[in-house]
């Protein structure tokens, strides 16, 4: 897959997360950062275990917390479903981390 163009930070701290997949197979990280709703462009890779990913514009993507529901996120997810005109989709997000219901404590959090 070919790297499209970034703009922003290159790493992302998303809360509120859940991953969302269209009936093509790609899949999209979706939350709250930056005081604002947030979707990703295509996953390219993504690490359960460690809960981060990078995407197609090469951005890297760091799941803060639980899983969750953002109203922000989700409208902003609505705007772009309507804008690719996708009217079908799945969160597959208890899918690849069956644990995502609970934090995940990182040692860089401890201090």
């Amino acid at each position: 897959m070919q790297q499209l163009p970034r703009t922003g930070p290159a790493e992302i701290h998303l809360q509120c997360w859940t991953i969302r997949e269209l009936p093509s197979g790609e899949r999209r990280f979706c939350g709250f950062a930056d005081y604002q709703g947030k979707v990703s462009s295509p996953i390219t890779h993504f690490d359960p275990v460690t809960r981060t990913g990078v995407t197609a514009s090469g951005r890297r993507y760091v799941m803060v917390g639980r899983c969750g529901y953002d109203q922000d996120a989700d409208f902003t997810w609505q705007r772009l479903m309507h804008a690719l005109k996708v009217r079908a989709w799945t969160d597959v997000t208890l899918d690849l981390v069956p644990d995502a219901r609970q934090g995940l404590v990182r040692c860089d959090d401890e201090a």
